[in-house]
């Protein structure tokens, strides 16, 4: 009888806590359609000011330039205000590769430890969402990407992307040592640069841009590669438990600051420099770098 009495108790303490614990609580609410909108924002959160802000600049900028280099009497204003029609094309677009990148990516183990101690708030290590709800999703977001991606003339682009996205989680180029790292991750951006640029002037794809966006998009490569490495800084803890080869953590911490620093130094004089830019344009550059 005791023994009936002490098995129930333990049975109403389970049930109270599986009601009452967080995971619970993020499967009861994922019948929201709320929950799922803010768990894949909390997929890109971290990359937006990193990755959407820099290539919508640089898609705006390239598409003011290759007017004006069509055109030197081209009403900027006006121009201006035709490129931002496009804008949400352009967002759309970027967002959704960027989704595709962070899935792959946020799924693997080593990513999940890492997240763990540098991002908990992240969806896997919050358990909003499991890998293999993951791995479910981005099956399914491929091909929708994929089609939009064609629907705007970027189709190449976008496979293009993937199969960096595949070289660097998948193919754990992330973790080939720190070079690899580094050249990845710029000539993917750029990658996404040309097709936010091609998405904003409504070219089909980025063959048809200028010869000096070409330009700009080497420059891209080459300043991403060198200093890419600031944001491995913040995150040493999660990516040394994750055995990341990342600079910091192969050369040191003061050494990498240094380096960056010097290399932003140097970038500073020499993108005006490709962007044929007036004194002003250095001086505005330099003191902000």
């Amino acid at each position: 009888m005791e023994e009936a009495e002490k098995d129930a108790k333990t049975s109403t303490s389970n049930d109270e806590h599986h009601s009452t614990c967080p995971t619970a609580h993020h499967h009861s609410l994922k019948r929201s359609w709320i929950f799922h909108m803010h768990t894949l924002w909390l997929f890109t959160k971290s990359d937006l000011k990193t990755v959407m802000a820099p290539t919508t600049i640089f898609a705006i900028c390239c598409g003011l330039a290759e007017h004006a280099a069509q055109d030197p009497t081209v009403n900027i204003p006006t121009t201006l205000l035709k490129l931002l029609k496009r804008l949400p094309h352009v967002l759309i677009w970027t967002w959704s590769n960027l989704l595709v990148e962070d899935l792959a990516n946020q799924r693997l183990p080593t990513s999940i430890l890492e997240d763990s101690l540098n991002k908990p708030w992240r969806p896997l290590p919050s358990d909003r969402i499991t890998p293999d709800e993951t791995r479910h999703l981005l099956l399914c977001l491929l091909p929708v990407v994929t089609l939009l991606s064609w629907h705007l003339n970027v189709a190449t682009e976008s496979i293009l992307g993937f199969v960096f996205i595949w070289m660097y989680n998948d193919l754990e180029g992330s973790g080939e040592g720190w070079l690899i790292r580094n050249a990845l991750n710029a000539i993917a951006l750029a990658n996404w640069d040309a097709a936010a640029t091609s998405i904003i002037l409504k070219r089909k794809g980025s063959a048809e841009l200028t010869n000096r966006t070409g330009v700009w998009l080497c420059a891209v490569v080459a300043v991403i590669a060198t200093t890419v490495q600031v944001q491995d800084l913040p995150d040493m803890h999660g990516d040394r438990a994750a055995d990341r080869k990342t600079m910091p953590l192969v050369v040191g911490e003061e050494v990498t600051r240094w380096l960056t620093a010097a290399v932003v130094i140097v970038w500073s004089f020499a993108c005006p420099r490709i962007w044929d830019l007036e004194v002003f344009g250095y001086v505005l550059i330099v003191t902000v770098n």
